[in-house]
């Protein structure tokens, strides 16, 4: 395995660098070197010491109509998942071992506002793809700047606001519709002045779902406004109003997946199916935040933010019946010094401090209804950090950077209805220290050679200390290790290829696991040791820009490639021994290649494919998911039609009419693993700018 790495990294890092040599000059104007706001450096991605992947807006738009799914899994080290309509999880380098649904272990920010609550979790599926113009995901630790994780941080970019001398707007309708009752539909509004610009945006979709038991549907509405107080000061203020509904199928078997894959999970004798208990989540969310970034001086620059979150979650299970109520505060401030010269010199101070209230209800589940046999429990959670970040460029050839957080968390749990009734319960974590060192050599224009030290430590979520059942699990212990890692970034042929590699191992410690008794409902444990060791790379290529051509105007590749070999090192539960197997959840490798063209003035096509190799599904190892092929396209037609601008497109996902589960349920009793994804699925739609 390591000779096959081995191999395909120097072939394309050869073929990379050969496309430098024969650089020419020509008056074909390339990509734009994307510039990167990751750890604050505000540089181009071949300059910043870290592993980052960068998803621009085209991006997104290219690879699908209501969804940010396609986007994240072109990326290397990256893996979005979708068990039905709506239930969207997300992994960084192996991070979903804890996630049964929704984003834990990775920090999420939304602009300067936080998106993870003070319990530890992200409601990813909130978010509407036409809110978003970017994201940029930080790989491995970044605790130094962003806070406590081991999995990485995910920095997403709201819609642009720009303002300028020039008053302009924009009124946009899209919508699509196509198999299983899948229809979306988006009204977008964008205002620009000199004083202020904003941004109003209102969004549906619904689905009956590929299997049976797994419609969704989601409506958003999201303002954000820009107000310049002036040339030295802007405010920002975002607004999100979300309603989603979702059903949940549950896992199915492999005989049952072989059987009828569109079938919900059976009842058995003892247990009732999600159907018959109208299993399902009712999520309804709002936030509101505010952000202040203000100049100083000429060198001194400050940012604030804001932002306060509610959320009513409603989740009947087959088993159970979970109600929360949640109330987060979150306050960010930094301060950033930047000199030029004589050498450069950048300082970052901030800190960032977060609470939750939460009141978390569970009973018996009759058919979709409480049995009234409830546990109530009010849980707080406070976590908090101060950090330090030093940026230097002493000559032209090297960079260093180096940073440091201080960070402290702990819950408050009190059970105030049912048994075993107790007083307040204090779980404080010891205040950690998360360092970051990183170098950076540039040997020549184009290239970075870079190594970094961090270290991670992830407290356990609210719902991992609180699972839904009801059961208190305050014995859970903090995941902690060392990420050490070393890589190359090249840009050349005037920015019209970049390519980067990185190599990493980090060892974790007290890793904490996702399980599930004969009932279905999840509890989570300490797993000793895992080594996580791997290999990333990307490409991004543009072949072709020409943007007055006949024929072909411009050809597009990226690839990513990943290949993971994580196992647990030290693993005993009970008189089960797992040292030495391979990590949960997590794919042997990843591959994927997209072809953007655009052609004949006005015609586009965008072709992905990905290749997911074999995954374990339990601790044990002794089931794995098969490897399987994805192939994905979005073609369409873009003009002015009675002086609007117009998009007309048509979406295949799964061309191949793949069987594969998009969302494993690892460690499930019972072998019930399989949520399978939909068939071969077509999509049309249409986009017009009044």
């Amino acid at each position: 395995m390591i000779m096959k790495i081995n191999v395909v990294f120097f072939a394309v890092f050869f073929i990379c660098f050969n496309a430098n040599a024969q650089e020419k000059n020509d008056s074909v104007v390339g990509l734009e070197s994307a510039v990167v706001k990751g750890f604050l450096t505000n540089s181009q991605l071949v300059q910043v010491p870290a592993s980052i992947s960068n998803i621009s807006r085209q991006d997104l738009q290219k690879n699908a109509a209501y969804s940010l799914l396609p986007a994240f899994n072109n990326l290397a080290g990256v893996r979005m998942e979708e068990r039905s309509p709506g239930s969207y999880r997300l992994s960084v380098r192996g991070s979903l071992l804890r996630s049964p649904f929704g984003v834990r272990n990775v920090k999420m920010y939304l602009d300067e506002f936080l998106f993870t609550d003070a319990g530890g979790n992200a409601y990813f599926n909130l978010l509407d793809v036409n809110s978003i113009s970017g994201a940029e995901v930080i790989k491995g630790p970044a605790g130094s700047i962003y806070g406590a994780g081991t999995g990485g941080a995910v920095l997403l970019s709201g819609a642009s606001l720009t303002s300028s001398g020039k008053d302009t707007s924009m009124f946009r309708i899209k919508a699509s519709g196509g198999r299983f009752g899948t229809f979306n539909e988006t009204v977008q509004y964008q205002l620009n002045r000199s004083a202020y610009s904003l941004d109003l945006l209102q969004g549906h979709i619904q689905s009956k779902g590929f299997r049976d038991h797994s419609s969704m549907r989601k409506d958003n509405l999201q303002l954000r406004m820009k107000i310049n107080g002036s040339e030295r000061m802007t405010t920002e203020m975002l607004l999100m109003f979300v309603d989603l509904k979702y059903q949940t199928p549950g896992g199915l078997t492999l005989a049952q997946q072989n059987e009828n894959p569109r079938q919900a999970r059976p009842g058995t004798n003892t247990i009732p199916s999600p159907k018959l208990q109208r299993a399902g989540i009712f999520n309804t969310s709002a936030l509101l935040g505010f952000s202040n970034t203000y100049v100083l001086s000429d060198h001194w620059k400050s940012i604030i933010s804001f932002s306060t979150s509610m959320t009513g979650f409603k989740n009947p299970f087959i088993t159970n019946f979970e109600k929360r109520t949640e109330f987060n505060l979150g306050m960010r401030t930094t301060f950033v010094y930047e000199k030029k010269l004589p050498i450069f010199l950048q300082w970052v101070n901030g800190a960032e401090a977060q609470r939750g209230d939460y009141t978390i209800d569970s009973s018996g589940n009759n058919r979709g209804v409480s049995d009234g046999k409830m546990v109530r429990d009010a849980v707080v959670a406070r976590q908090q950090f101060l950090f330090s970040q030093l940026s230097v460029r002493p000559v032209d050839f090297l960079q260093i950077q180096a940073g440091i957080s201080v960070n402290s968390f702990n819950y408050a749990i009190e059970r105030t209805v049912g048994l075993p009734a107790s007083g307040p319960k204090d779980i404080v974590f010891d205040p950690q220290l998360l360092p970051r060192v990183a170098l950076s050599l540039y040997p020549m224009k184009g290239l970075a050679l870079y190594a970094q030290v961090s270290k991670g430590y992830s407290s356990p979520t609210v719902a991992e200390i609180r699972p839904s059942a009801g059961g208190l699990y305050t014995g859970l212990q903090a995941e902690h290790g060392l990420n050490r890692e070393v890589g190359l970034k090249l840009s050349s042929n005037k920015g019209r290829l970049f390519f980067s590699a990185v190599v990493f191992r980090f060892d974790l410690k007290d890793a904490i696991v996702r399980k599930t008794n004969a009932a279905g409902a999840e509890y989570f444990v300490n797993a000793g040791t895992v080594v996580q060791r791997g290999l990333e790379s990307e490409l991004s290529w543009l072949l072709l820009n020409k943007p007055n051509a006949k024929w072909i105007e411009q050809v597009k590749i990226t690839h990513a490639m990943t290949f993971n070999d994580f196992s647990f090192g030290n693993y005993i539960v009970g008189t089960s021994n797992y040292s030495g197997k391979k990590l949960t959840g997590v794919p042997s490798e990843m591959i994927a290649i997209a072809v953007q063209i655009s052609f004949l003035k006005h015609f586009f096509s965008n072709v992905n494919f990905n290749h997911v190799g074999k995954i374990p599904l339990n601790d044990a190892n002794a089931f794995f998911a098969a490897p399987y092929r994805l192939w994905q396209g979005k073609f369409g037609w873009q003009g002015i039609i009675a002086r609007k601008q117009m998009e007309l497109f048509t979406l295949i996902d799964n061309m191949g009419n793949a069987l594969y589960s998009l969302g494993n349920d690892i460690n499930a009793f019972g072998g019930r693993f399989y949520n399978p994804a939909p068939g071969r699925n077509l999509q049309l739609g249409i986009s017009v700018n009044l």
